[in-house]
């Protein structure tokens, strides 16, 4: 038991071929005779060799570690992509663009009318399928309000509307609207005795359609 102890002490040297020529000799001579200590030393060079399964456990670890991480990769770049797509969706449907004038038949379906000693303004057609009416002003020398920066809030004289809709309805192949005129009143005729005029603005090109204009002998 005591020569044991001693060789039990020099296993791990043994193992790691660090000892003296003299100490592998006696550790030799003596696991040739002790199946224990015999044992003991196959213990540490299990723990000190990596066999050819263990090499391949690692590499599959180290495969289906890159898969995952493969995996990971696209799935971020699915969901950023997702991401534009949503944000590109959400622009069409919150985000307003004026109306085509010729495809939904702005002149056509546009116009103003006097009674009751007001202005009123009458959609229909086509042209009823608008979301929002964004109104402005014009001054004596032709320029508008939020459009040109030499606008003369002092000169004003002219009442305009333009009719916009969300981007997405801009898709519709065959836009859709109701043949029954509607009203919607834009000023009292005495209120506004500076507004001379009534246009359609065409904010794309930047030009007016006159729908009325005040008679002179008011």
């Amino acid at each position: 038991m005591k020569n044991c102890d001693m060789i039990k002490d020099l296993l791990p040297l043994y193992a790691d071929d660090v000892c003296s020529e003299e100490s592998r000799k006696a550790v030799e001579e003596h696991i040739n005779n002790c199946p224990d200590c015999k044992a003991e030393l196959e213990k540490l060079g299990k723990n000190v060799t990596v066999s050819p399964q263990k090499d391949a456990e690692v590499l599959k670890r180290i495969k289906r570690r890159l898969r995952i991480e493969k995996l990971v990769v696209s799935l971020i770049s699915v969901l950023a992509i997702c991401g534009i797509l949503l944000y590109g969706l959400v622009y069409c449907i919150n985000d307003y663009k004026s109306m085509d004038m010729e495809k939904y038949k702005i002149l056509e379906n546009v116009s103003v009318s006097e009674h009751d000693n007001a202005v009123w303004l009458n959609i229909k057609g086509y042209a009823a399928s608008f979301d929002i009416d964004a109104p402005t002003l014009s001054d004596t020398n032709g320029k508008h309000l939020g459009i040109d920066d030499d606008f003369d809030s002092e000169k004003k004289n002219g009442y305009g509307v333009t009719l916009k809709q969300r981007r997405i309805d801009d898709f519709t192949f065959n836009p859709t609207g109701s043949l029954k005129s509607f009203e919607m009143k834009i000023f009292d005729l005495d209120e506004k005795k500076d507004m001379m005029k009534v246009f359609y603005y065409d904010d794309v090109n930047n030009k007016e359609y006159i729908l009325w204009e005040r008679d002179q002998n008011d």
